[in-house]
């Protein structure tokens, strides 16, 4: 779902600061104008998008994975996997290769499967580090990433920005645009430029981990998806000049941020420690992973009684 709005910066030094970049590019991005209004400005220019690969501008004829389909095979169960959208009740998905969680054909075969092959393998390697070290990452502020690429952290860690880029793209085609330019230079080798993509941690999922595993026992980590999204226009209302979502795994964040116009942003990759900036949890949230650790440390007195009476 993508809505109208403006995203916060973060400073880029030496140059200006991000939102300070954004401000000068897009000055009437709000205006004071209802939300309502500016929705139905995004709706009004929305055109479908398949049938062109939005990477190489070939016939799009092949459907990329809306969410890692290797994440989604290991979160697979025996009733299949739970979907939803904020506010709405979960539904059951009966296969992973299901076309609703796929996007439309905004690209090609060749993009999808061949070319973005070693992003994938370096997405594949990112989740399977979130995955085996989710309880340190639950209190992080930091990933190294010679901690999960080793050496190659220069390499692996600008192809996994190349993955996040590559779905960045295929959410804005999904939602009714043509992803940037820059976005297809970056894929083809270049630099990237009018974005920023940064690490954050959820500390709402964070507190709720924690909370389960106070039975001993539990240990849910797992969840992939991406929170609501937010686009604006130019002041003419003519076109989509910027766009932030974040996409997670486990409590993890990637957060995007373009803004047409805006040049060099910070990048995850930069440096071979990322910051992660943190998501606070909102005061409901933390009540909640209250409520789930009493009833997690319930469970485990619980065992513990019923055992120590068996010994009796």
């Amino acid at each position: 779902m993508m809505t109208s709005g403006s995203p916060s910066g973060i400073p880029h030094l030496p140059r200006p600061p991000f939102d300070e970049l954004r401000r000068r590019a897009l000055p009437h991005c709000c205006d004071g104008r209802r939300i309502e209004d500016m929705q139905a400005d995004l709706e009004r220019l929305r055109r479908d998008q398949s049938g062109v690969c939005w990477w190489c501008g070939g016939v799009g004829d092949s459907r990329e994975h809306r969410h890692k389909a290797s994440v989604l095979r290991g979160m697979w169960g025996p009733e299949g996997l739970l979907l939803g959208r904020e506010g709405e009740p979960l539904y059951p998905v009966p296969s992973w290769r299901s076309r609703t969680i796929k996007f439309g054909k905004v690209l090609c075969q060749k993009c999808n499967n061949e070319r973005s092959q070693p992003f994938d393998h370096a997405y594949d390697e990112y989740a399977q580090f979130v995955d085996s070290n989710s309880a340190r990452l639950s209190r992080a502020r930091e990933i190294d990433w010679r901690d999960v690429y080793g050496d190659r952290w220069e390499e692996q860690t600008r192809l996994l920005g190349c993955y996040g880029i590559k779905s960045f793209g295929c959410w804005i085609a999904e939602s009714g645009f043509p992803p940037p330019k820059v976005f297809r230079d970056f894929l083809d080798g270049g630099e990237l430029l009018d974005t920023r993509v940064m690490l954050e941690r959820q500390q709402s999922a964070s507190l709720a981990q924690r909370a389960i595993r106070l039975d001993g026992e539990s240990d849910f980590h797992r969840g992939i998806g991406v929170l609501a999204s937010a686009g604006w226009l130019d002041p003419e209302r003519t076109r989509l000049v910027g766009c932030e979502q974040y996409a997670y795994i486990s409590d993890i964040c990637m957060r995007f941020n373009w803004a047409d116009g805006t040049g060099a942003g910070d990048l995850f990759w930069s440096a071979p420690v990322a910051p992660l900036g943190l998501i606070p949890a909102s005061l409901t949230q933390r009540l909640l992973a209250v409520q789930v650790g009493t009833r997690a440390v319930g469970r485990r007195l619980r065992r513990v009684l019923t055992a120590s009476r068996a010994g009796d």
